[in-house]
């Protein structure tokens, strides 16, 4: 099953809107979320601090700030 990590913080309105697409994209398409906090962990801070919201499948990045929902679902698609 793919899996999307999306790193996400706190007061983040991109981050909200970012995870609506995903939800919406849930409801027709079977993959997982796992929804990481950057400021949780400083290696995800130095590696995504400025770039959130951010979605990963694999070992690639395929959304930085905003996600087109339908650019996330081909990569969904693809993997």
């Amino acid at each position: 099953m793919v899996k999307l990590i999306f790193y996400t913080r706190q007061n983040c309105h991109l981050c909200a809107v970012a995870k609506a697409v995903v939800c919406e994209l849930q409801q027709y398409h079977d993959f997982q979320v796992e929804i990481r906090n950057v400021d949780d962990h400083p290696d995800w801070i130095r590696a995504y601090g400025d770039e959130v919201p951010v979605g990963i499948i694999g070992d690639r990045k395929v959304f930085k700030y905003r996600v087109k929902e339908d650019q996330l679902r081909l990569a969904i698609l693809a993997s």
